[in-house]
């Protein structure tokens, strides 16, 4: 028992002295102009697009979304976002299909997240009215019913429907919501593109 409360101790002064997300923000995303800046790395040999992709569908490498997903997640949604690449800059054509490629990814996913917010809204309202046809059932053939297993049975299910609907709303909802503003934060960014000597903080 000592030992767990040592370690909850432990864990607590530790939580205190983890940084807040603004203050990880303005540490090490935040530039004078008010804009979090995510720095990608183009050094010599890095792959700028998906070797694999062709003409029209030509996208950016993988590994260049999977970094600026982990960044744009510890980034709150307050703060416009640049998203600079730095080394080996390409030229001015090269330069805007990356910027197409990037709002076009991620206007993709703002997109599957609207559409995941609207099937969450109609899950939520077919939860809730399947919640209150079963329990009003339940309520109006209480008295008169002669089979307790089936009004337990409507009783639970009513209950469980209506949970659902809840858990549905409050919960899978919200975290939903959070990726489609998060999408949208990417698709609002500014991409741009800096030689080491004129890179920003």
């Amino acid at each position: 028992m000592n030992r767990m409360k040592t370690l909850l101790a432990q864990m607590q002064q530790l939580e205190q002295r983890i940084p807040s997300a603004d203050e990880m923000t303005e540490r090490e995303y935040l530039c004078d102009d008010g804009r979090a800046q995510i720095d990608v790395n183009l050094f010599d040999g890095a792959e700028l697009f998906n070797p694999l992709t062709y003409q029209k569908q030509r996208d950016l490498s993988g590994a260049i979304y999977e970094l600026i997903d982990e960044k744009l997640y510890t980034i709150p949604l307050k703060y416009p976002v640049r998203i600079c690449f730095h080394g080996h800059v390409p030229d001015g054509d090269t330069q805007q299909t990356v910027r197409e490629v990037i709002q076009e990814h991620y206007m993709y996913n703002l997109r599957d997240k609207k559409e995941d917010l609207r099937i969450n809204r109609l899950k939520t309202i077919g939860l809730a009215m399947f919640g209150v046809i079963l329990l009003a059932l339940y309520f109006a053939l209480e008295l008169s019913a002669s089979n307790p297993v089936f009004m337990e049975f409507l009783s639970i299910a009513g209950w469980v429907a209506a949970w659902e609907a809840v858990e549905s709303w409050f919960l899978e909802r919200k975290s939903i919501k959070l990726e489609y503003l998060s999408a949208g934060q990417a698709v609002l960014a500014e991409v741009a593109f800096s030689n080491d000597s004129d890179a920003q903080p």
